[in-house]
């Protein structure tokens, strides 16, 4: 078994198992990275993991906040037209390539 299933078994239960996914604001605004036709969000299993990110990003302001997972599947987040969330970025570390899913892949394997 590769280390990208692994990573995906655990991502995929942890999110599960709380219910919801944690992600880092700067204030009022979603902290997301523009890519080819939309943006990628990272999203993390643990306020601690989020936190961690954060600190070695050094950009000041960031904190994290956790997001129920009807909320995060529902049309407020994912399903959003004006968010443009087009891949998801799971548990990203920084510095390392992270686990990388489309919107529509991360929602059909979280609401099974």
């Amino acid at each position: 078994m590769n280390v990208e299933v692994i990573g995906d078994r655990e991502f995929i239960a942890s999110v599960q198992e709380q219910d919801g996914v944690w992600v880092l604001m700067a204030g009022q605004s979603l902290y997301a990275l523009p890519t080819e036709g939309g943006r990628a969000l990272p999203v993390w299993s643990s306020a601690e993991k989020a936190e961690v990110f954060s600190e070695k990003l050094g950009q000041k302001g960031l904190s994290s906040m956790f997001v129920p997972m009807s909320n995060f599947l529902g049309t407020a987040w994912l399903g959003s037209p004006s968010l443009q969330i087009i891949d998801v970025l799971a548990s990203p570390r920084y510095g390392q390539d992270s686990l990388t899913y489309t919107a529509d892949e991360l929602s059909a394997r979280l609401k099974t």
